[in-house]
This record gives C-alpha cells, sequence and structure tokens, in this order.
C-alpha cells in the first residue's frame, strides 16, 4: 500500500474560473491550455446563461442566453458582428457555474480563447480550463464510466501526472497539450459522468513522483500480458516504466491476427523503399513465455527488430516500422503458417525456428497481443485488477503502484 505525503509546491491556483467542486477535493488545479481547433476561418459559440467577451482581457461585450456569437478571423484581425477586435479574443459564461458550447462541437467548462494560428492562416481555438476540470472531460474519454471506481481513480492520478508532466508540450502553437491521442483524449462536459467525477475528486491534486520528479505517467489501451521497458520502445531506460506483468487476457483485443501473403508484404516494401524482391523468410525470434531475454524482443516479447529475407535482398526493420508497414495494433507479434490452432506462447513453448520461411503465394498469419506501446499502465489491466479485488478501498494505489514501478503518490495541492 502506497502512502500518500504532503509537499510544498508552488503553484498557482485558478480560482477565478468558474465550476463546482465536491467537498472532498481540495481545489481545481493549475490552469491548463487545450488546444481544441486550429486553423479556422470562423467558429461560433453560445452558452445557456450568456456569454462575457473580452478582447485583450477587457470586457467587451455580453451576449444575452443561447444567443450564438460567430468570431471569425479575416484579413488578420478578428471581427464579431461587423466590430473588429484585437486579440486574443476570449469568451466566458456569464453565469457562475456555467459552460459554453461550441455550435458544432462539445461544450466546455472555463474559458474559451480564440487566438491567432502560430505560423499559418485562422485562428485557434483553446480551452483554458482548471486541471482538475480538464480530467473530468478526460478520463471518461479514456476509460469506460462504468468501469470499478478504482480503475476510475488510477486513470484520474495518471491522466493528471501526465498532464502536470506535458504542459507546454505544445506551447509553439499556442496551448499545452491537444484533445486527442496525441496527449489525451478530452470531451469537456460531454466526457464527464457522475462516477468520473467521484473519481477526480477522491484523487484530487495526486500525481505519481518517481525520486524527486514528476513522472511521465504513459498507458496504453491493453498491454497484451506483459509491459515493456522504456529503453527498448524510446531507447531510454526510465526506472519507473520496467516490465510487469499485464491482466487483461479477459479483455477485447488482447488477441489479434493478420494473413498475410509473401507478395503483399514485398508490395508493401517496395512501395515505401524496401526492396527486397520476393519475399522467401523472416528472421526473428520465436515469441515464448515472458518475461524474454532475447536480442530481438524486448521483456514483453515486443519486436524491437527483425530481418526480412527476399530473393533480392534483404532489410532490418524495427518492431515499430513493422507494426506501421501493417497497420498493426502493437509490436507484440509472432509469425506462424496458419496451420492447426494459434500458438500461445503463454502456455505452451512455440515450436518453430527463427528463420520463418514462407512459400510464394501461399498465406502465412501475423499474430499478436495488446493495443498500443505497452509502456506502463495497461488500461484494461487496470480494469481487470479492480474487478478482481472489488472492495478493497483505495486499491488503485496498488494498481499505480504495479504498473509504475517504485513510484509514490504525492499530494501537488
Amino acid at each position: 500500500m502506497q502512502v500518500i505525503h504532503k509537499i510544498s509546491i508552488g503553484i498557482v491556483f485558478f480560482l477565478g474560473c468558474v465550476g463546482v467542486l465536491s467537498a472532498a477535493a481540495s481545489g481545481p488545479g493549475i490552469p491548463i491550455r487545450v488546444g481544441i481547433r486550429e486553423g479556422r476561418n470562423a467558429i461560433s459559440l453560445v452558452s445557456a446563461g450568456g456569454l462575457e467577451i473580452f478582447s485583450k482581457g477587457n470586457l467587451w461585450k455580453t451576449v444575452a442566453p443561447h444567443m450564438p456569437v460567430t468570431i471569425s478571423y479575416v484579413d488578420n484581425m478578428f471581427s464579431i458582428d461587423g466590430s473588429s477586435l484585437e486579440g486574443p479574443v476570449s469568451f466566458q459564461p456569464a453565469r457562475y457555474q456555467g459552460t459554453v458550447r461550441i455550435t458544432d462541437g462539445y461544450t466546455y467548462r472555463g474559458m474559451l480563447e480564440c487566438i491567432k494560428t502560430p505560423g499559418r492562416e485562422g485562428m485557434t481555438l483553446v480551452n483554458v480550463v482548471p486541471l482538475e476540470y480538464y480530467l473530468y472531460g478526460v478520463v471518461g474519454k479514456e476509460m469506460s464510466p462504468s468501469w470499478n471506481l478504482e480503475a476510475l481513480k488510477a486513470q484520474a492520478v495518471a491522466a493528471r501526472t501526465y498532464a502536470i508532466t506535458h504542459k507546454n508540450s505544445y506551447g509553439t502553437r499556442g496551448f499545452d497539450v491537444t484533445d486527442d491521442t496525441r496527449s489525451q483524449m478530452y470531451g469537456g462536459v460531454n466526457g464527464e459522468s457522475p462516477s468520473v467525477l467521484r473519481a477526480v475528486d477522491e484523487t484530487n491534486g495526486e500525481v505519481l513522483f518517481y525520486g524527486n520528479k514528476v513522472i511521465d505517467a504513459l498507458f496504453c489501451s491493453t498491454a497484451g500480458g506483459w509491459t515493456e521497458n522504456s529503453e527498448n520502445v524510446w531507447g531510454k531506460a526510465y526506472g519507473y516504466l520496467r516490465g510487469v506483468p499485464d491482466f487483461s487476457e479477459a479483455m477485447p483485443a488482447y488477441r489479434w491476427q493478420l494473413s498475410l501473403t509473401p507478395e503483399r508484404l514485398a508490395a508493401v516494401l517496395k512501395a515505401t523503399g524496401r526492396n527486397v524482391g520476393d519475399v522467401t523468410g523472416i528472421l526473428l525470434s520465436p515469441l515464448q513465455r515472458r518475461p524474454m531475454s532475447v536480442s530481438d524482443r524486448g521483456i514483453s516479447g515486443r519486436v524491437r527488430s527483425l530481418v526480412i529475407i527476399g530473393t533480392e535482398g534483404k532489410v532490418t526493420l524495427s518492431g515499430n516500422a513493422f507494426q506501421s508497414l501493417l497497420s498493426l495494433k502493437s509490436t507484440l507479434f509472432d509469425v506462424y503458417d496458419g496451420q492447426g490452432l494459434l500458438p500461445d506462447p503463454d502456455r505452451s513453448s512455440v515450436q518453430r525456428e527463427t528463420l520463418f520461411s514462407v512459400t510464394k503465394g501461399v498465406p502465412f498469419v501475423v499474430y499478436g497481443f495488446g493495443w498500443g506501446h505497452g509502456l506502463g499502465m495497461s488500461q484494461y489491466g487496470a480494469y481487470q485488477m479492480a474487478l478482481s479485488n472489488k472492495g478493497i478501498k483505495n486499491y488503485y494505489r496498488q494498481i499505480l503502484s504495479h504498473y509504475y514501478t517504485g513510484t509514490r503518490i504525492e499530494q501537488l495541492y
């Protein structure tokens, strides 16, 4: 069981933002800037309680409830109803605890700010929102709100930690994080639910530390039975991103397969400038029970490199490159001839030679496990751990300590 410590860190609280927080929470947290739209010529917004429009921080106009407002960016100027404004132009709900909705999109807490899109035409819309309210719209997009509360709480701490570490990742574009998988999925108010709000509130301000630093709390959908060491994915070792068993075997997408012909593989290689002629074989250690310790695979069995041999040469590919070429769900894969039952390396030894030979015109199978990079917390693994230990109070701490080796939870605010 991890112990939560209180630490002193200088943080500027974003006290002016609208919203509501439960009594269990200790504060809304630092503001974070989320990139919502980029390169737009016009955006329409509306609020059920009315809008306050600010130009360069000064109140310019108040708009009645339910009255849409369209802001455009033409000839290097912001414009609303024929009036030119100096940017940035921001929109806040006039009513306490109000929200602002993009007429063709989601609804958001906090403030929506329009800025000139750096380096290109149009304007960028940014949601400026306290971190805790941002998490309200993240956790339910990254995990199903119907999942066990302890899994949602683990996701809340991981997502909060990730947001802190990646703040200002897109500073040159005018915001901190995106609202998609390049950062974390974020749906504003549309991503919220009672279970998600509870998970965020009950972990308010908690982040993961390793030593004296906030970690990069990466997570993936399904790790496929074992997570990976960071150096085998990133090329750099982090003490908290170590390969550990993953308990997601009952989850969707745990196992997958793709039927492939040597001709198709050769064509894909040729299209990317890697012509080897007719493919005759693949040089790759067979996937076996984890943990593994062979040079061309990581501890989880994820492929670090493989060699494709053809009639006109051979090419060495990283596991990531091969995954990209064939749009595989992960780099945790192997090959077999498609005869009989699909091999199960976790229950029996896989019997094949390191040089896997293929025959012209005869399909073979690429099969694999998991979905995503396999670093850090497996979301389906967290779900299964919480489900298997239902009723244990604050079990989310054990989930986090399992997937993030040697970390501890600190109260950041």
